[in-house]
């Protein structure tokens, strides 16, 4: 991204965030350029394409002015779905099953409501070691910690790890699932970002030099968010043997693994972990029910610690939830669910590919997601990534931008797409991104 397009970022994202509010006067041109390190051609020009773009107005005598109108309100009806939103299209669930399930639940517990679970209900932990061993995973129900939800898993993982630890850092395989980098920021970590290209490979030699200086590395081996690549086999590989020989924890999202679209899941991390330095995280968000925060952590070496944790934070997880669970895993309808919900998401995101695909002006970069339900479309070097999502929003647009996968200042402008929402009638409004992107 040139110094125009990064400033032109940098004013519309304070305004997005409320840092700058309507009424509110911008920095002049010489102190934005001095600020900046940028000319005052290059700060002019900046201001005047906020100025296009609808988020500020020059006025005489006070220079430029952020305006009422800065976030545009969207046309009604939209022309998408929220293309923007992080979740599964909650039309794709089979909430019936699961309701089904919860009300077949509640009736076989009494007692057991009344009596928090710290670790989870063992009911669940067994289904889940059950499902692992099936794969060939050697995990005792009995190193299963139940979570609010994922995010929760990878919080605990984070603390486990860094605890105690000065000035921690933590390598991360970019670009990433968005909580991960928010978490490490509220908590103060310093992040590596460890690109993976589109056929699954990372810089061994750069995290292998770095390791030193790092207390952990976190990744997404399969269907990476929001890119949908799987980690090469060889990626891997190197990625346990650099925490082997660092004696690194090595943290793995593993939440996308069971939404493949091939024949079979690709193996996780854990499963060749032979010394217990992977804390595995993963939740059924993604495949029943965001709602329900049902996660779970597997956490090895450092299993006492995260008990600990978890004790002085939630101290347990809620029990109806996990019930009604447990109930799909134990009848085995949680299979059928599955591979009904792999089918419908392969077959939108397929479509939301070849529709978008024929559109798109040179530069831009569509990848192919080989699991999960996203599309990650990187911009022209450049370009300028939030004011295309506000111009896409003024259109009805929604879209999420890259920025919240990347840490500052890594990867190229991009934008993120959920495939799930996706429908045939919706291709005028990919038409109208792809001029947009023009």
């Amino acid at each position: 991204m040139n110094k125009f397009a990064r400033l032109v970022d940098f004013f519309v994202s304070a305004i997005e965030r409320g840092s700058y509010r309507p009424g509110d006067a911008l920095p002049s041109l010489r102190a934005s350029a001095q600020t900046h390190a940028v000319s005052l051609n290059t700060a002019k020009r900046a201001y005047w394409e906020l100025e296009r773009l609808g988020f500020a107005e020059a006025r005489a005598r006070e220079g430029f002015t952020v305006i009422a109108g800065a976030l545009p309100a969207p046309v009604a009806p939209p022309l998408s779905g929220p293309w923007g939103s992080p979740f599964v299209n909650p039309a794709l669930f089979d909430t019936r099953a699961l309701g089904e399930a919860a009300t077949r639940a509640m009736r076989g517990y009494g007692r057991e409501l009344a009596e928090p679970q710290p670790y989870g209900l063992p009911a669940l932990r067994r289904q889940l070691a059950r499902r692992y061993r099936a794969e060939g995973i050697a995990l005792d129900w009995c190193d299963i910690h139940i979570t609010c939800g994922a995010m929760e898993a990878l919080s605990l993982a984070v603390r486990a790890v860094t605890l105690g630890q000065p000035s921690p850092r933590l390598a991360v395989l970019t670009p990433a699932f968005p909580g991960l980098l928010g978490l490490l920021a509220q908590h103060g970590i310093a992040v590596l970002a460890v690109p993976v290209d589109s056929s699954g490979v990372f810089d061994a030699g750069l995290l292998d030099e770095a390791a030193g200086s790092l207390n952990g590395i976190a990744a997404m081996p399969s269907f990476q968010h929001p890119t949908g690549v799987c980690l090469a086999d060889a990626s891997r590989a190197a990625l346990l043997d650099i925490a082997r020989r660092h004696d690194l924890p090595l943290i793995e999202d593993d939440s996308y693994r069971a939404l493949f679209f091939g024949a079979a899941p690709p193996r996780p991390l854990i499963a060749d972990d032979a010394d217990g330095r992977v804390l595995h995280c993963s939740g059924f968000s993604k495949t029943l029910a965001p709602g329900y925060r049902v996660g779970w952590i597997a956490p090895g070496r450092w299993r006492e610690r995260v008990g600990a944790l978890k004790a002085s934070t939630t101290l347990a997880s809620p029990l109806p939830s996990q019930m009604a669970i447990a109930e799909l895993l134990a009848d085995g309808a949680h299979e059928g669910m599955q591979a009904r919900l792999r089918g419908e998401l392969a077959a939108r995101v397929a479509a939301m590919r070849d529709a978008l695909l024929p559109r798109l002006p040179g530069g831009c970069r569509l990848h192919e997601p080989a699991g999960g339900y996203f599309l990650w479309l990187e911009l022209p070097p450049g370009a300028c990534e939030a004011a295309c999502v506000a111009a896409a929003q003024a259109q009805g647009i929604f879209v999420a931008p890259g920025a919240l996968c990347q840490p500052p200042g890594s990867g190229r402008p991009a934008i993120r797409l959920n495939a799930s929402y996706y429908e045939a009638p919706q291709a005028p409004a990919l038409e109208t991104l792809a001029d947009l992107l023009n």
